[in-house]
């Protein structure tokens, strides 16, 4: 399979959008188009997993009030034409370096968490959400998009074949794509919160640190790869201008 630069990921998303765009239409796309991304594994569902399991079920909601917020600045921004920035290849491999900084901590973060914590989680205590765990729980959410930079380029390229198609129906239009979007993550990591709290009281100790590990590693592995990514890209583009 051939790679495809973005300007032809955004063609080929603009050539598969139904001809009408309605409000129901727009909402259906968004909806349908928001859960093919939220459901595949990456940086944020690996933090909405670690953090219910210190502050239980409300964890991915509250995420995604900050990841939500994130993505109503990329809509308008859209609407504007103005994220377009992100295409470039200095961009990209900026995004991919800093990005993969924020979760080698992040992971760090994770790996090195006291034994005594899921300990304690194991024995069914949790963190209040107090209104310091819901800013720290809103800034993850909106930290671990913006250390995306597959998250940038959705938008750059998909997102801005799609806000065109739906701003045709004005204001209205952007806006139901909002909706339509948003509602996927939340339906989604809130599932994934609930889900995992409702068995949290089956897990022992053992099992929580694993899980803790294993959010470690990949954070680790996903920072690894997007800062050597960010590297080829930046080294890629120093070579073309030379």
């Amino acid at each position: 399979m051939s790679a495809s630069s973005p300007e032809d990921s955004g063609a080929t998303a603009s050539r598969r959008l139904p001809v009408h765009s309605t409000l129901p239409v727009i909402f259906g796309v968004a909806l349908a188009t928001g859960f093919s991304g939220a459901v595949m594994p990456g940086s944020l569902l690996a933090v909405v997993v670690r953090e219910t399991m210190r502050v239980g079920w409300s964890a991915g909601p509250i995420m995604m009030i900050g990841h939500g917020a994130l993505e109503l600045v990329a809509v308008a921004l859209l609407a504007m034409g103005l994220i377009r920035f992100a295409r470039s290849a200095r961009a990209q491999g900026l995004i991919g370096l800093v990005g993969g900084a924020v979760l080698l901590f992040l992971g760090y973060q994770t790996l090195v968490m006291p034994a005594e914590v899921a300990g304690a989680l194991g024995a069914g205590a949790a963190e209040a959400v107090g209104g310091g765990t819901w800013a720290r729980l809103i800034g993850l959410g909106t930290l671990m998009s913006m250390a995306n930079p597959y998250w940038w380029l959705w938008w750059a390229t998909i997102g801005v074949a799609h806000s065109q198609w739906a701003i045709r129906r004005g204001r209205a239009g952007a806006g139901t794509y909002y909706i339509g979007h948003i509602s996927s993550d939340v339906i989604w990591y809130s599932a994934v919160s609930i889900a995992l709290a409702a068995g949290q009281t089956l897990f022992s100790p053992g099992v929580l640190r694993v899980t803790y590990v294993v959010c470690a590693v990949f954070l680790l592995a996903l920072g690894v790869v997007f800062v050597a990514a960010g590297v080829k890209v930046l080294r890629g583009g120093e070579a073309r201008e030379g």
